[in-house]
């Protein structure tokens, strides 16, 4: 029995010892090899992913020879624990490394190969819900990857989203947080019928689908770089480090040679990263996805009588209502109730039993109605033709020149074409002026410069609203910190978008001081051309009041290439600016 135990004990050691002996000078440069800096999130010294969980050595965050080294020690090791926890690491560094792959045990994850079985991945979709128009986190829209089992069915799909963990609702500690990497970003799977309910339902955004044309070997990559990433973080940056930014990692692990997250060093907007997609040949078929409330508004314009449709929604669905309606109008008025009631339900603003009863009821008699519910839905025009997000300005007037610069976004004089129209934000606005008889000097700078016009209709009233701060030479020639905010409304006819906003103001140079201002205008959208005026009476508390008005045109040249012009009045002073937008 001791002869036993011992053979037993001196087996066990052998076991344990290495499988060979590595020689790790024979790695040259792997550890610089591009794919590898991917699969660590590797960029400018050092990995971007800030969660320890992520690397198996101490110094992988650092050092990608060390983490290379590391990986393969625990191949030779037979170490298990690293099967699930790196499967695209081990996957490359094996096909790298074919003398190690006939040499270690086998180290397959039968966790995601069981994960690939339940997804049965045929195709994977970038997903684009465009702007939120009255939520600033979400002006400049958001993008997710899509993994289809079927092409068919794509509302039981999975979704892959990354996004900054928070229960934040004050919307300028949000935005702080988000500045300075006070959130953790991390990757998630959920359905995708949850990402319609939230994008394309409550907060009623339209959704562009890019099919993508990975092949099943470069999806098969891309899965198992999120498994690697399923349980982990990194500093989330509204500008840099953002949801649209990181899926390009997932892109990158999938097809090699890609150099995508390269070229974005200081903004990462979403219409921004996939236009590198496209460019690096990715995107394939596109598809448009209503909004519930784009649906909902052309049924409305379907109805001769609203206040029938209305009478109906808001006192039970009585049939006895309609019972003067031809068939037509019926379909078309309980068509827009079952919407309404979805719509509700989605926004949690009727209960289930409720919401069960009385669609069932509107259900109910649109089954005796034989018409059929053809409601075309004109496709806007598809975002990546609108120009691109940061801009340069040479212009001037009879009195000087100006240079401005803005590293994004889309400001109410931009043509609106690929744009959500009245989704106006900017950060980081600077404007230069040059006199001709003087030096010269900073006409604005804006830290932050919003407009949401949102405009009413029937059903919806959202409030409009706008707010900036930054510095601004005042109408004395005074440079001047400015903070300005307000709220009002909007309303759309015959394709002009018409605005009123009650505008308070607080002001601080030589000394402090307090405006309100009511404010009116239009803007009107051609394909190529832009027109809008507005005019604001300014009143401040020493007693000044100064008229401001506008006028202005802008015409596309080119997708990235304008040319604008601006009718100024400040009180009883005039003069027209002609300036060119160059897009980049």
């Amino acid at each position: 029995m001791r002869h036993r135990g011992f053979l037993f004990s001196l087996l066990s050691f052998c076991v344990s010892l290495p499988l060979y002996s590595f020689d790790f000078n024979s790695l040259d440069n792997l550890h610089n090899d591009h794919y590898w800096h991917t699969l660590l999130h590797f960029k400018n010294g050092e990995s971007e992913i800030n969660d320890p969980k992520f690397f198996l050595s101490t110094n992988g965050k650092y050092k990608p020879k060390e983490e290379l080294k590391a990986i393969i020690q625990a191949l030779i090791n037979n170490d298990k624990s690293i099967n699930c926890r790196f499967p695209a690491r081990i996957n490359w560094v094996l096909e790298q490394l074919p003398e190690l792959k006939k040499k270690v045990v086998s180290h397959k994850c039968t966790e995601i190969e069981k994960i690939l079985d339940e997804y049965g991945p045929k195709s994977i979709s970038l997903i684009f819900p465009t702007a939120h128009i009255n939520s600033p986190a979400s002006m400049y829209g958001h993008t997710f990857l899509r993994i289809d089992a079927d092409k068919k069915t794509p509302l039981i799909s999975q979704a892959i989203n990354y996004a900054a963990q928070t229960d934040e609702t004050n919307g300028l500690i949000y935005a702080y947080q988000g500045l300075v990497g006070g959130y953790e970003g991390r990757y998630s799977i959920l359905p995708y019928y949850d990402k319609i309910k939230e994008y394309n339902d409550m907060e009623r955004r339209d959704i562009w689908e890019y099919e993508l044309n990975l092949d099943k070997k470069e999806i098969k990559k891309l899965i198992y770089h999120q498994y690697e990433l399923r349980d982990i973080y990194a500093d989330y940056f509204f500008f840099t480090q953002n949801c649209s930014y990181n899926l390009l990692w997932l892109l990158q692990a999938a097809r090699d040679n890609t150099h995508m997250v390269n070229k974005f060093k200081y903004k990462a907007i979403p219409i921004d990263t996939i236009r590198v997609i496209k460019e690096e040949g990715f995107i394939g078929n596109v598809k448009f996805r209503p909004s519930k409330s784009r649906k909902i508004k052309e049924i409305v314009n379907k109805i001769d009588d609203f206040n029938i449709a209305r009478d109906f929604l808001e006192n039970g669905f009585k049939k006895e209502i309609l019972q003067n309606e031809s068939a037509v109008q019926k379909s078309y008025i309980l068509d827009l109730s079952s919407e309404m009631l979805r719509l509700k339900r989605a926004k949690a603003d009727i209960g289930r039993k409720e919401y069960v009863s009385s669609l069932m009821k509107v259900l109910k008699q649109r089954s005796k109605i034989d018409v059929k519910s053809d409601y075309k839905i004109n496709e806007p025009e598809n975002p990546l033709t609108g120009h691109k997000t940061s801009r340069l300005t040479i212009g001037g007037d009879k009195d000087a020149l100006y240079l401005s610069l803005k590293p994004s976004f889309h400001d109410i004089y931009d043509i609106d074409f690929g744009f959500k129209e009245g989704a106006y934000i900017n950060f980081f606005d600077l404007v230069l002026k040059k006199n001709w008889s003087e030096e010269v000097k900073l006409q604005r700078f804006d830290f932050v410069n919003i407009s949401s016009i949102a405009s009413i209709d029937i059903l919806f009233k959202p409030l409009s609203w706008e707010v900036s701060f930054g510095f601004n030479r005042s109408y004395k020639d005074e440079l001047e910190f400015k903070l300005k905010g307000g709220a009002g409304y909007s309303y759309k006819n015959r394709g002009f978008l018409y605005y009123a906003f009650l505008n308070p103001a607080f002001y601080l140079g030589k000394k402090s001081n307090l405006s309100i201002s009511p404010k009116i205008g239009f803007i009107k959208n051609f394909s190529k051309l832009k027109l809008g005026a507005s005019a604001f009476r300014e009143i401040y508390t020493d007693g000044t009041k100064v008229t401001f008005a506008n006028i202005f045109s802008t015409y596309s040249i080119s997708k990235d290439i304008s040319l604008n012009i601006k009718y100024d009045i400040v009180d009883n002073k005039r003069k027209t600016g002609v300036s060119l937008f160059y897009y980049f």
